[in-house]
């Protein structure tokens, strides 16, 4: 029996925050970087996890396991007085849903017991004893796109070009991560021409009895936005003469092109220039339009064109 389960609560949740391109909503860092709160040992107790013993029904492999176990272990974790252990229990284990999933366990569920074997003043010393119960593996089935407005326009891609973004097909093993790579993919794809608040949405039809999960993105396009203004600051003129712009006034805003900018042009930039940092873009949504400001000011303002 098939049930269908829509996957802005449900697999959303697996794929974690897509970024589908969005450099356009960079903004620079700000001047002064906060200190992290310190820690009060008398308030609050840190968490060490020695190690992660697996059943021996997991269907992980040696390795899988190894390393699920050493990123359990480079986790960090701190518990108050008041607190039990399945908060940061649940966190852990988290690496080992991810595994599972990515092997096609879509259903997996993992539960693990805490047992302390060391305990200091500010700090405690756990072994994870692993459960999982995997469930069926299952199998991608039918791959469609559609626009997520059913009266709205086709699509802006072919069909043939959106399935080369997803490195999986079907009759392989449904690997949610894969699967994420595919819509972060086909974000980058829609950014480069311009649509860069398309979303994919991805949502699922599930077949109990042949263990295959039919796979629809419903891609909310959204406009296509244009470059109305352009400029620097905090670069001096013979360093900005030696940088060619990657976009003229008028052309469709390419994200990709603007991120490798500044690998093309490290060169002539300041020391850890990126585009998160240095790349500010302010849309206008009525009209379609963005604004383009490089700022490499040490204490960039909020609105650079209103100088």
């Amino acid at each position: 029996m098939s049930c269908r389960i829509c996957l802005r609560l449900g697999i959303l949740l697996l794929l974690g925050t897509l970024c589908c391109s969005r450099l356009a909503s960079a903004q620079s860092q700000g001047c002064v970087e906060s200190a992290p709160v310190p820690r009060d040992p008398a308030l609050e107790t840190k968490i060490t996890i020695m190690s992660a013993e697996f059943d021996a029904e997991s269907p992980l492999s040696e390795a899988l396991r190894v390393q699920a176990a050493k990123t359990i272990q480079q986790q960090e974790f701190w518990n108050t007085p008041d607190e039990g252990d399945s908060d940061w229990v649940n966190q852990a284990i988290q690496p080992i849903r991810d595994a599972l999933r990515d092997q096609g366990y879509f259903k997996a569920s993992v539960e693990a017991t805490p047992y302390l074997v060391r305990a200091l003043p500010t700090e405690k010393h756990y072994v994870l004893a692993v459960k999982t119960e995997t469930g069926p593996k299952y199998y991608l089935g039918k791959l469609r796109f559609a626009n997520a407005d059913p009266d709205g326009p086709s699509l802006v891609f072919a069909d043939d070009l959106l399935r080369q973004q997803m490195p999986l097909k079907e009759g392989e093993v449904f690997d949610v991560s894969k699967i994420r790579e595919g819509l972060d993919a086909i974000g980058r794809l829609y950014g480069s021409r311009g649509y860069i608040d398309a979303t994919p949405e991805p949502d699922t039809t599930i077949d109990e009895k042949d263990s295959r999960i039919d796979l629809l993105i419903k891609l909310d396009q959204q406009p296509r936005y244009k470059i109305r203004k352009m400029g620097f600051l905090g670069l001096d003129p013979n360093t900005q003469n030696q940088l060619k712009l990657p976009q003229e006034i008028g052309e469709p805003f390419n994200s990709l092109l603007w991120k490798n900018f500044f690998e093309e042009n490290k060169a002539y930039l300041p020391v850890n220039a990126s585009p998160e940092k240095n790349l500010q873009i302010m849309r206008n949504n009525k009209d379609a339009i963005v604004d383009i400001v490089l700022d490499f000011r040490s204490c960039p303002k909020a609105s650079p064109f209103d100088n």
